[in-house]
């Protein structure tokens, strides 16, 4: 059951932020304490001695003894802890909620959840244990109020889950959270992925850039793989000049040129 702890308090003077800077300020903990039974009570605790019974405790669900003091008069509370605030920096203990509650009533709290043993899925599969709720309602006793429920998981196979329904509660606890949310699954192993080795590409063809950046008179290649003849590298009949015609002059600009007019009087 949870720990049952004497702690010394005080009324304080005034709400607010002002108030409640001014007791941090004199190292005491605004607090308040409120029940069924009673109007809430603005109070201040000491803050080392608050620190020392969180250090001492294995989690947040604790009954204290409330001694109060009211002008004079000491009063006794039983009191659950019921809401704590941090600073979000330092994590100084920076307000406190009690919850004043009798032996004879049942209370609402929120218990942590501990996992306990090796999954079997984790020790022949590889398998992760995930862990998807860490705390679970209840109902019970003050004097019946765990500190934390310890849930055995070595029947845990890949793919599994145990649900809130699947919890045992200790001995006067009524588990009142939701019975189909899952508080454990064992998930596969992840697969490592393989980067693939990046293939080769083949070189460029030298050769076939150099014959087409080689000298004129080289052949190109054509669209069917074949030699195109490079206009100038074989000379082409002049159209002007046709053989076997004589020029403008008369002289024959080829051998096999005609004989004068002249010479066929003869």
């Amino acid at each position: 059951m949870a720990k049952q702890v004497p702690l010394k308090a005080v009324r304080r003077e005034g709400v607010g932020r002002a108030p409640a800077r001014r007791t941090r300020a004199s190292s005491m903990i605004p607090a308040v304490v409120y029940g069924s039974h009673i109007k809430p009570m603005p109070i201040q605790v000491d803050e080392k001695e608050m620190t020392r019974i969180f250090k001492q405790a294995t989690s947040e669900n604790m009954l204290v003894d409330l001694s109060l003091d009211e002008g004079g008069k000491t009063t006794n509370r039983l009191a659950f802890i019921q809401e704590i605030q941090h600073h979000p920096l330092t994590d100084r203990v920076l307000h406190l909620d009690f919850h004043e509650v009798r032996a004879d009533e049942k209370l609402h709290a929120r218990v942590i959840i501990v996992a306990v043993g090796e999954p079997e899925g984790v020790r022949t599969g590889g398998g992760v244990l995930e862990q998807v709720i860490r705390e679970i309602e209840v109902e019970c006793l003050p004097k019946d109020l765990p500190e934390r429920i310890e849930v055995d998981v070595t029947a845990l196979l890949i793919g599994g889950n145990i649900h809130v329904s699947q919890v045992k509660a200790p001995a006067g606890v009524t588990i009142i959270s939701h019975a189909d949310v899952s508080v454990f699954t064992l998930l596969a192993p992840k697969e490592e992925e393989v980067v693939a080795a990046p293939t080769a590409t083949e070189p460029e063809m030298i050769k076939e850039k150099k014959v087409e950046e080689g000298a004129e008179g080289a052949p190109k290649p054509d669209a069917k793989g074949g030699a195109k003849p490079d206009a100038k590298a074989g000379a082409k009949p002049d159209a002007k000049a046709p053989a076997g015609k004589p020029d403008a002059k008369g002289g024959d600009a080829k051998a096999g040129a005609k004989p004068a007019a002249k010479a066929e009087k003869k």
